[in-house]
Formats: structure tokens, C-alpha cells, sequence
């Protein structure tokens, strides 16, 4: 009767949190849309951020760090 009830339980707390992050991911995914071109450029560059005056066309060799 325990067993049943537990695992139950877990079932339902798994159900719910999958149906929880699927419309977290609905509400997030449309707000970015609506937003301009010159809108979400600027949001990116602020998330991103980078330094303005670092050269980084080059790139540089990736060596281990043994």
C-alpha cells in the first residue's frame, strides 16, 4: 500500500514539473520574437557583453594545459 502511494507520488511530481517546464518554455519562447531587429541586437551585445578593444579576428592556438 506504501509502495503504491510513493510511487505514485513520484509519478505525479514528475508529470507536473515536465508540464510546469514545458510552459516556462512557451511563456519565454515568445516574448523575444515581438522585440525589433535593433532591439535584440542590443539585448544580445548587453548578455554577451565582450571587450570592444580586444582583437579577437586572429583567434588564438588552443594548447593543453598539461
Amino acid at each position: 500500500m506504501m509502495i503504491g502511494f510513493a510511487i505514485g507520488a513520484v509519478f505525479s511530481a514528475c508529470v507536473g514539473g515536465a508540464i510546469w517546464m514545458v510552459v516556462q518554455c512557451a511563456s519565454t519562447d515568445e516574448a523575444p520574437a515581438r522585440l525589433p531587429d535593433t532591439a535584440r541586437r542590443e539585448r544580445a551585445e548587453k548578455f554577451f557583453g565582450g571587450d570592444p578593444n580586444r582583437n579577437v579576428r586572429g583567434g588564438q592556438e588552443m594548447r593543453p594545459r598539461w
